[in-house]
């Protein structure tokens, strides 16, 4: 069981090692870690780079001070927005000055100014308070990384009314980026979210042209609205949430993947339409839509291994329609997977998505898994086998590419046993038995290799009575 400490412990230990053992402040602090660390304690909620000696305060808290004290009594703006860039300094650099900011009241503090900007929305933002308000959504998303419990009722509100109601671009990215930062680890934050209709905004924004950073910023959220990362849930609605979405931006987005087949927004692009590929009648409005254009972005992209990642995603999740991949294929896209997967076989990651892909296109359908085997296909799969013997994944996904595609072929064995699979596949199984060993024995057994099937449930003879 880890265990954990307050920051004042911590404190407490560092000034004894200065006062009572005479060490210098870095002395005493790197004493002090190595002691907790010997302990087992978790220090990631503990700031250690103090400047305990003087007795002075930290410098998020005397920070956070200065700006309550410029509030209260009407400071300048000039003074207030050089404190707040102090405060996002301090809280990008790791998660306990964040922590230490939030005990000190920074996000009511942010939240109060921002609302007294936010006032002003019916009117003509100046410049100044332009400025002023992008300053303070980037020092909120900054305190908020990896702390979103800190958003409240009142903090939702705020979203949505900016969403609704300010055109400009900037202050609209800024505010996407700290409601991003809200939904990741937290879905009661993405259900306050959803509930108040954000889908409609983030359409809306997909419909603005020109500016890449603002997209970037709107397929961030809808992506993060997906996310089943809480573990405090044990319920979550990633599926409804995606679903929902789905629905209405599945079309704009492949209209938008037409439109940019390139980087930087074409990754980000076919990872968003993947994520919101929940269910069958989505996959189909992609297809319906323009499935063509993956062939482009394949095209134009050949080399890029991290555009090819992530088409090979999309091309995976719209073969969990069977309409779909058998479209997929009579289009020509096996040649292709099989091109990528010779071009990017030194990559652990490619190799390991694209077949993944394979295995996706050839499930159930026979005629698939034999086009893939007149392509060069088992050559490519043993090859990514041999680069990446201990990478599990590629391991794994390749004992499924294998199984589906001779699954209903047995004819086709011959093939990967003049390759030497089956010592390959035994290799894997000493390795990687505790994890996949069934994956890899079913592939064995596909193959006609001679393997050793477990019996998982055996009865004990005992009589029954009747």
């Amino acid at each position: 069981m880890v265990r954990v400490i307050t920051q004042e412990t911590y404190d407490e230990v560092v000034k004894e090692n200065i006062e009572e053992f005479d060490m210098s402040p870095e002395e005493a602090i790197k004493e002090a870690v190595a002691q907790f660390e010997a302990q087992g304690v978790d220090l990631s909620n503990i700031i250690k780079d103090l400047s305990l000696s003087s007795g002075e305060n930290h410098l998020v808290s005397e920070t956070i001070s200065k700006l309550k004290d410029l509030v209260a009594k009407g400071g300048s703006e000039e003074d207030l927005l050089q404190e707040l860039e102090v405060l996002k300094s301090e809280c990008s650099k790791d998660i306990a000055h964040r922590v230490r900011a939030g005990k000190e009241g920074a996000y009511t503090l942010l939240l109060d100014l921002l609302y007294s900007k936010h006032s002003k929305i019916y009117e003509e933002l100046s410049d100044r308070d332009t400025k002023f308000m992008i300053r303070l959504l980037e020092c909120m998303a900054a305190l908020m990384e990896m702390q979103p419990d800190l958003l409240d009722g009142k903090g939702v509100d705020l979203i949505k009314n900016i969403l609704d109601n300010i055109e400009n671009e900037d202050i609209i990215t800024a505010t996407l980026k700290w409601t991003t930062t809200c939904c990741v680890k937290h879905e009661m934050n993405r259900q306050k979210l959803f509930a108040k209709n954000i889908g409609e905004n983030l359409n809306l924004l997909l419909k603005v042209a020109g500016n890449e950073k603002l997209l970037s910023e709107c397929l961030q959220v809808i992506r993060k609205m997906t996310l089943d990362d809480d573990v405090r849930v044990e319920f979550g609605k990633a599926h409804d949430h995606a679903k929902e979405l789905g629905a209405q931006m599945l079309v704009p987005l492949t209209n938008l993947l037409k439109e940019n087949t390139k980087p930087p927004l074409v990754s980000e692009l076919m990872l968003t339409i993947a994520s919101l590929l929940v269910r069958h009648e989505l996959c189909k409005m992609v297809a319906e839509c323009g499935v063509g254009v993956l062939f482009t972005v394949l095209a134009d992209n050949y080399d890029n291994v991290a555009v090819v990642q992530q088409a090979d995603k999309l091309i995976t999740a719209l073969a969990g329609h069977d309409e779909v991949k058998r479209d997929l294929v009579k289009s020509g896209i096996v040649p292709i997977v099989v091109s990528i997967l010779n071009r990017h076989s030194s990559n652990p990651t490619a190799s390991a998505l694209t077949l993944k892909c394979v295995a996706a296109l050839c499930l159930r359908e026979p005629t698939h898994g034999l086009q893939f085997i007149e392509n060069g296909a088992p050559e490519a799969i043993v090859e990514c086998m041999k680069v990446h013997p201990d990478n599990a994944s590629v391991q794994k996904n390749a004992c499924w590419a294998i199984r589906n595609m001779v699954a209903r072929c047995r004819d086709q064995n011959s093939k990967f046993h003049e390759l030497g699979v089956e010592s390959l596949l035994n290799s894997a199984y000493e390795k990687f038995a505790p994890e996949f060993g069934f994956d890899i024995k079913s592939a064995l057994r596909d193959l006609e290799c001679d393997v050793k099937l477990d019996e998982q449930w055996t009865g004990k003879g005992v009589q029954l009575d009747y």
